[in-house]
């Protein structure tokens, strides 16, 4: 069976010449960049890195993540993915739990990754890659110009359910951990969405600002691409001007991003891009107002779609201009089901598909908690309407009780977001002496929005929702604390308002 490694491979024999990554620096050709793993693969070798071993990659958006992610793979590693983002104690706990044997870093971010490695004391190696151009300098340092030179040959096949990379959780309510993928899991992942759901061909061009050492960077943007042999435009960081320059620029068709991501975009484009046949949105709903937003000012096609770290993707939507129904993530893809738990017709949400993790990197316990007969609980809450369509109502540990009755933070979010002058909005449960929690919103305002947004949601929340459901502490926030993904991290939203003084308070 194919492999991940085996991508790269099998795109330069298609189409040896043709771009697989722009970036300002410049481009990196299918050949090369197979050459490249291979090279990377060869180094590893040499530093005592034998199959199944643990490499970890911190890298950002540049020429250095393929080349070696797909050559330590090539080499038979298991790949840790280091989010560039992270506290060095977090990479450190990383390094300890999981047993790296060696981390491979770009350029930017070796000195972070000295420090990791200084911290957690386990004697990993480190191999750093310049992918500047320019000729190796420092000892140890790799050369991108040097590694395209290496000759290449056909990946050796590994079992379909080979342990293949360890992705880190987004952490939305807790410590982050690390979901075991396998090889054939993430050829399948990549599939779903370089076909099913984008239909992509060698035609195509995507445009790299998710960070790739996330799922949705890393599968749905990378592998996806490389599998259907279309080009990406790598950008090290978000920018939404240098990302619609980008676009204009590398003749982008298929952007994937956050909604964070597309408001900023919408808000910068002054005409839609003449080239963008489709957006995906992933990583949080897409508020109704900016579906409009996207539509009117970014593309036509608007696909939303809904999975996780451990699984994903599971299911698909085209969004209408209005943004459709509050919560309604669409049916499920080829190979999925989805059920629901705990209730008759609203529960939670569980599901299986053929990209399924293989379970939590040395975490037995968490892993037994959350699969259960071959079904992923997925934590959130939902129903399955009669035309198969799944609708999202909640998250499992996201309810608020208040004075004993239960509040749904989504549904109040729902309600909320409909206002003209909300960019941003997250509710949570905030300690109360008399009733346990009281409903709190946070609010990212729009630009030129008025001090009365507050006032005139707490008046739309006494038409639209039951009293214990309404808030009675407002606050309005610069931003809100986000995953790389785009989801909000709602522990240290919590910490943050506890810290602030609402605009608007009541019992």
């Amino acid at each position: 069976m194919l492999t991940l490694a085996a991508l790269p491979w099998t795109a330069a024999l298609r189409a040896p010449g043709a771009p697989a990554f722009h970036t300002a620096r410049g481009d990196l050709d299918f050949r090369s960049l197979d050459r490249a793993a291979a090279g990377t693969a060869a180094r590893l070798q040499r530093r005592g890195v034998e199959g199944g071993h643990r490499v970890a990659v911190c890298c950002g958006n540049g020429l250095a993540f393929p080349a070696l992610y797909y050559g330590a793979l090539r080499r038979g590693a298991v790949v840790v993915l280091l989010p560039t983002s992270a506290p060095v104690a977090d990479m450190a706990r990383t390094l300890r739990r999981l047993r790296v044997r060696l981390v491979a870093a770009d350029a930017e971010h070796a000195a972070r990754a000295r420090a990791a490695i200084r911290a957690a004391g386990t004697g990993a190696g480190l191999l750093v890659l310049d992918d500047s151009g320019a000729p190796a300098t420092r000892r140890g340092e790799l050369s991108l110009g040097a590694l395209v030179d290496h000759p290449s040959s056909a990946p050796q096949p590994v079992p379909p359910d080979t342990p293949a990379v360890v992705i880190n959780t987004s952490g939305t309510t807790g410590t982050p951990r690390g979901a075991l993928h396998s090889h054939a899991g993430l050829l399948l992942n990549a599939r779903a969405v370089a076909g099913e759901m984008l239909h992509l061909s060698e035609r195509d061009v995507q445009l790299g600002a998710l960070p790739l050492p996330h799922s949705f960077g890393m599968s749905a943007v990378m592998n996806a691409s490389v599998l259907a042999g279309a080009a990406v435009a790598l950008l090290p960081r978000f920018d939404a001007a240098e990302a619609l320059q980008a676009i204009d620029r590398h003749r982008v068709t298929v952007l994937q991003a956050v909604p964070t991501m597309y408001s900023r975009l919408a808000a910068a484009a002054a005409r839609p891009p003449a080239t963008l046949r489709l957006g995906v949105v992933s990583g949080a709903p897409l508020p109704a107002t900016l579906a409009t937003q996207v539509h009117q000012r970014l593309c036509d096609t608007v696909v939303e779609r809904y999975g996780m770290t451990e699984v994903s993707p599971l299911t698909m939507r085209l969004v209408p201009a209005g943004g459709g129904e509050p919560g309604d993530v669409g049916r499920p893809l080829w190979g999925v089901g989805v059920r629901v738990v705990g209730g008759e017709a609203t529960g939670e949400l569980e599901a299986t598909a053929p990209s399924m993790f293989l379970g939590y990197a040395a975490d037995r316990r968490a892993t037994a908690e959350v699969l259960v007969d071959g079904f992923f609980r997925t934590g959130d809450l939902g129903r399955i309407d009669g035309d198969g369509r799944v609708v999202l109502t909640g998250r499992l540990k996201d309810l608020i009780i208040r004075g004993g009755y239960n509040v749904a933070a989504r549904e109040v979010e729902h309600v909320l977001e409909g206002h003209p002058g909300v960019a941003e909005v997250a509710v949570v449960g905030l300690p109360d002496a008399d009733l346990g929690e009281e409903v709190a919103a946070a609010l990212v305002l729009r630009r030129g929005a008025g001090g009365a947004v507050p006032g005139e949601l707490r008046a739309r929340c006494v038409e639209l929702l039951a009293g214990y459901k309404r808030p009675r502490r407002w606050f309005v926030l610069e931003q809100l604390p986000r995953t790389a993904s785009g989801k909000v991290r709602k522990p240290e939203l919590r910490e943050l308002l506890l810290q602030s003084d609402p605009v608007l308070a009541e019992r």
